[in-house]
């Protein structure tokens, strides 16, 4: 698996296409990107992660607060939130948490 910085997709990935889901489909030398893009604040800190299977965006993602904590941590299965969905205050205190299947909320939790 690789990570590639969003500011580099179009040098190092080749765009294949608009998946179902209307996301974006990405190979890497000729066959389905599998990795992870990541996505800087403009202070160098590491501001989300999406991460890619099969050439769409599938597996886990986060977004972090530009103070390092993780704000949100969720995931994707052909674009569509499926599996828990956690979201995190500025002080790392879990704030939310649901259940998601094929895009759809199936169960909340907290909050």
């Amino acid at each position: 698996m690789i990570r590639i910085d969003d500011k580099d997709v179009e040098k190092i990935l080749e765009f294949a296409g608009i998946d179902n889901a209307g996301g974006p489909i990405y190979r890497y030398q000729g066959y389905p990107f599998n990795g992870i893009i990541e996505s800087f604040y403009s202070s160098g800190k590491l501001q989300d992660e999406a991460e890619y299977t099969d050439g769409h965006l599938g597996g886990v993602q986060r977004e972090y607060y530009e103070n390092g904590k993780i704000r949100e941590e969720y995931y994707k299965y052909f674009a569509k939130p499926h599996g828990h969905w956690k979201e995190w205050d500025e002080d790392g205190i879990l704030i939310h948490h649901s259940i998601w299947k094929e895009g759809q909320k199936t169960e909340t939790l907290l909050g």
